[in-house]
């Protein structure tokens, strides 16, 4: 069994389920996961400074639990809203003997399950491919990300005083950046790009762009818009976070048996 889940946003102030997501993990760790997936933005370095997310005592038995999960394997995706997270892997790499930290951290990952392949990120490459200000630079969607990581500023004007050092020419850019920006800082469902995000998920062509196999079974996050397709072939783990539109479940995962998908919505009095 394969359970895929995204889009926590610790740190996102008033509007993180983190008790739910907390007793979804203590589910996981009674349930028999071979993969455990942590599909990216589980913590929210955009909105909180590091240390202030890490050091809050509201989220201190979240992290417990995240630190001492049993699924036989457990892996960390990056989001845009924690991307930092590759540079620990990075540094943990250079470590002698310690090449894991808790668990494995990586961009993308491909699993197999039930004679079926799957390849999972997060969902902003999606955006970054979208937008007419990165137009298809899914890096350099990734050094924003990197640097709004690390600034954790509250206004435009400060996310954008680290982001001229990312390349030479990006002030020919300036005003679409810094629409852009003000975009990437609202609520996925609020931005221009999200819907069509859905539709390029979907598009046959895909691949060719994500480095994935044309056969890979697709499972992002990063829209907070749960769903499964029609064929079964792509599905959007949605998010926990009580920010979104009523008619929009929340607290959703993937589950994976067989090669299968099934888009659950956790319920404390039931098994996963």
């Amino acid at each position: 069994m394969i359970i895929v889940v995204s889009d926590v946003h610790l740190g996102y102030e008033g509007h993180c389920n983190y008790k739910e997501f907390n007793d979804f993990l203590i589910k996981c760790n009674e349930s028999d996961i071979e993969h455990l997936v942590l599909l990216g933005d589980i913590l929210d370095f955009w909105r909180t400074k590091h240390t202030k997310l890490i050091m809050d005592p509201k989220y201190a038995e979240v992290y417990e639990t995240l630190g001492n999960l049993k699924a036989k394997n457990v892996h960390y995706v990056t989001g845009n809203h924690d991307y930092c997270m590759m540079d620990i892997r990075a540094r943990c790499d250079k470590a002698p003997g310690q090449t894991a930290y808790p668990f494995e951290i990586s961009r993308t990952l491909r699993l197999s399950d039930g004679g079926s392949k799957f390849y999972f990120f997060h969902g902003y490459e999606l955006e970054a491919l979208l937008s007419p200000v990165f137009r298809g630079d899914i890096g350099r969607y990734e050094r924003v990300s990197e640097h709004m990581c690390s600034s954790h500023s509250k206004t435009i004007s400060e996310a954008e005083s680290g982001i001229w050092d990312i390349k030479e020419d990006i002030a020919r850019y300036v005003d679409r950046l810094q629409n852009d920006i003000e975009k990437l800082e609202k609520p996925p469902q609020d931005r221009d790009y999200i819907n069509e995000a859905d539709k390029l998920a979907s598009s046959k062509g895909l691949y060719l762009l994500l480095g994935m196999m044309p056969d890979d079974k697709l499972v992002y996050g990063h829209t907070h818009k749960p769903y499964i397709n029609r064929a079964g072939t792509i599905a959007n783990t949605g998010s926990w976070v009580n920010d979104l539109p009523k008619e929009m479940p929340r607290n959703t995962y993937v589950k994976i048996v067989d090669g299968q998908m099934d888009l659950k919505t956790f319920d404390p009095r039931a098994t996963l």
